[in-house]
């Protein structure tokens, strides 16, 4: 009975996922960005200033000097001691030299603020300066500000008679829709395909996380193949199977501890946010909130994910095959660098056409190029995923993508398995991408 081609991939994914996870080099990495990844989140909070105390603890401000410099005369700022937090910060007009003032402050006064008041273009500007060390921190300073410009327009509001009805019916928001008539005069609906900043930077996020999965995905992958050789065991390991079965265990393998990797780091992630959720005072917020607005993923559903995740494990296995090719052009580790050439190169070229279609995409919507870039194999994996998750991308362009990554995952497992053997087999100079067509017509030898 014939043996099939990828008869015994499982004892090389086996094999290959086992001697990875029990590397010193992959478990000493992994150590080092889980305690990153655990402490990003209440360091941020941190250096921001952002944890929170009670919101009923006295404020750090004892002192406010205030330096007004409009036509509003002394101004009032009486309603913010409302608060039991403000109920002891004084208010006085700057009286002394403002350097001198700002340098007090810097040098011992600490617990005092310095608050400029501006007139410009019809409009307020409150400037405040603190000491850069002491009790006052950049969070309780925010907090702070935002409390001083609710009394200062109060303020301003009641000098000028204006209640806080009127103030809101004058800041009520107008909004205007123009409509489009065909030629019969029946409505035609117009839909604005153009994606918010927000969107665009998830986007781009998700686009850079991929691109660095990718990376340490693809570089272990070639790696694995380049040390095999060095040692030899690839030859033993050809004895017992086919050069595709050999691709398809190992490729699975690396991807497999990359992705526990990443899951793990994930999790080290969530488990920071409520770590930070919790400095912050609030069990609902932290880090993540902060940066990922809560109507993000209003259009997310279980087919999106699905789809998406489809979307990033072939765009996953496409490049990890390429790394598995390269690695195989190589015979050192010296030499890795300069093989690794065709896979940077193929998978910038991806990136950077998905960066063009986000841009695009918040620009002026979706056009020709933007589906483009949807449906192509090298750039789908990146922006594409993205796209669908906040609603941008319909099936049919998913499902035409999905099939486009399908086909050219069989064509190069097709191609790599013809010439895998011939390469894996090869210790001396390193191969050219020109000659991997020839070694895959049988025109020179390696």
């Amino acid at each position: 009975m014939k043996k099939s081609s990828v008869s015994g991939w499982r004892d090389v994914f086996s094999f290959t996922l086992r001697e990875t996870l029990k590397n010193k080099a992959y478990q000493i990495s992994f150590l080092i960005m889980a305690l990153l990844a655990l402490v990003s989140m209440p360091l941020v909070q941190y250096l921001t200033g952002n944890i929170a105390t009670d919101s009923e603890e006295i404020s750090a401000v004892k002192m406010v000097y205030i330096h007004n410099l409009t036509t509003v005369t002394e101004p009032d700022f009486t309603s913010l001691k409302e608060e039991a937090a403000y109920r002891d910060v004084q208010f006085v007009n700057l009286t002394e030299d403002y350097d001198t003032v700002a340098k007090r402050i810097q040098e011992t006064e600490d617990t005092s603020v310095l608050l400029t008041i501006t007139e410009a273009n019809g409009g307020y500007q409150l400037h405040f300066e603190k000491a850069a060390k002491g009790p006052v921190k950049d969070g309780a300073m925010s907090a702070f500000a935002d409390k001083v410009y609710t009394a200062f327009d109060k303020y301003r509001l009641s000098q000028a008679g204006v209640t806080e009805e009127q103030n809101n019916i004058l800041h009520t928001r107008t909004e205007g829709k123009t409509l489009r008539l065909d030629a019969s005069g029946n409505l035609t609906e117009e839909k604005n395909s153009a994606i918010s900043m927000n969107e665009y930077w998830f986007i781009y996020g998700i686009l850079f996380v991929l691109m660095m999965v990718t990376i340490m995905a693809s570089s272990q992958v070639a790696s694995s193949v380049v040390t095999e050789k060095a040692n030899r065991v690839v030859e033993y390991l050809l004895i017992s199977v086919r050069p595709l079965a050999l691709m398809v265990g190992k490729v699975l393998a690396m991807l497999s501890a990359v992705l526990i990797q990443i899951i793990s780091l994930l999790l080290v992630v969530f488990v920071s946010n409520r770590i930070s959720a919790v400095l912050a005072g609030d069990p609902q917020a932290g880090g993540i909130s902060q940066l990922v607005p809560a109507n993000i993923f209003e259009n997310m559903n279980i087919i999106n994910l699905i789809l998406g995740l489809i979307l990033i494990a072939l765009g996953l296995i496409f490049y990890a095959v390429l790394a598995g090719l390269a690695g195989a052009t190589v015979s050192k580790m010296e030499e890795l660098n300069e093989g690794m050439t065709m896979l940077t190169l193929t998978s910038m070229v991806g990136v950077y056409i998905g960066i063009i279609a986000a841009n695009m995409l918040m620009g002026s919507g979706s056009n020709g190029f933007v589906t483009f870039a949807f449906l192509f194999p090298l750039s789908s994996p990146f922006i594409l995923p993205g796209a669908i998750l906040i609603g941008k991308a319909n099936y049919i362009i998913a499902g035409g993508a999905i099939l486009l990554l399908i086909l050219l995952n069989i064509v190069m497992f097709k191609f790599v398995a013809g010439i895998y053997e011939t390469l894996i087999l090869h210790n001396g100079n390193r191969i050219k991408p020109k000659d991997l067509f020839k070694l895959g017509k049988g025109g020179i030898k390696a």
